[in-house]
Order: C-alpha cells, then structure tokens, then sequence
C-alpha cells in the first residue's frame, strides 16, 4: 500500500483519526496523545497489512483496536509515576525536625502566676509529699476537704493558663 495519494488511505486518515481522537479523549488524553496513538496504530496496521500474516475484516475496526490499546498502555505509563520538582532538598527532613518544640514558658511561671498560696500548697503537696491534713494545718485552712478543693481549683486555675498561652501561640 503506497501512502501518497492513495484513496484508501485518505480515507481511514479522514473515518479514524476522529473516533481514535474521540477516544482518546474520553480515556483521559489530548489531542496530541491521539494523534501519537493514531500514527502508532496506523504503522503497525501497515506492518501486518505488508506481512499478510492476519486477514483483517475492517482496517477501521483493527486501527480503533490497536489505538485502544495503546492508549490504555500509554495512559498507564503516563499515570504510573507522578511527576516530582526538580529541587530534592523541598523534601528533605527539615533540621529541626526530631528537636523538641520549644517551651514558650516554663512551668514555673504558671505555677507562680496562680499564686504564692497555691505556689505553697502544690509544693507540699507534690513536691514534699506531705499528707493533706498536714498541709491543712500548715496552711490553715479549715479542713483537711477546704485544702484538698483548693488543690484542685490551683490546678484548674493553671490548667486554663495554659490553655490560653497555647490558644495565643496558635493564633500567632
């Protein structure tokens, strides 16, 4: 089959390229990729057109056929890997990355922000390890039940500090 000039040619030039085109598109590519498969489809049809090694009912239907899978295979290859910047060093661990985060303040500031009553009473109670009645006496409050309710509002008094330091951090 001489390509120049010749009628049949033409037409399955002018019938397929459009489907294959159609095709393509619908399988995700561009009209360059149709084009690309198209030609692909066409040389191969030639070589087996020359090699009368298979009887091919309809040039149309065989080209529609070997352009599909090609585009499928080069569709495949095209989505198999997925493109990476040049620049290595964007995914690079970070220096810091294994350092701890910085401590904005230091527990000691919270814990005298709250006050040198519940300062005293934590230390006793947490530092020393005194029992609770103990420190009710210490720190004459009335009952061993006042002292144990006062721990708690320390603590919940240096809870919410703490809380509002990490709700400023995260807004900054």
């Amino acid at each position: 089959m001489t390509m120049h000039n010749d009628p049949i040619f033409e037409s399955v030039y002018r019938d397929t390229l459009p489907k294959v085109a159609r095709m393509v598109h619908r399988m995700g590519g561009d009209l360059d990729t149709a084009k690309d498969i198209f030609h692909d489809a066409v040389i191969i049809y030639l070589e087996k057109k020359q090699q009368n090694t298979s009887s091919i009912a309809s040039d149309q239907a065989y080209i529609m056929g070997i352009a599909r899978i090609l585009c499928l295979r080069r569709l495949k290859d095209d989505h198999q890997y997925v493109a990476l910047p040049s620049s290595e060093d964007d995914y690079g661990i970070p220096a810091d990355f294994y350092d701890p985060p910085p401590v904005a303040q230091p527990v000691i500031n919270f814990l005298k922000s709250a006050g040198r009553k519940c300062l005293q009473l934590l230390q006793a109670f947490y530092y020393d390890k005194l029992p609770m009645a103990e420190i009710a006496q210490t720190l004459q409050y009335k009952t061993q039940h006042v002292a144990t309710v006062q721990k708690y509002k320390c603590l919940e008094k240096i809870r919410e500090q703490v809380k509002q330091t990490q709700h400023e951090e995260a807004a900054l």
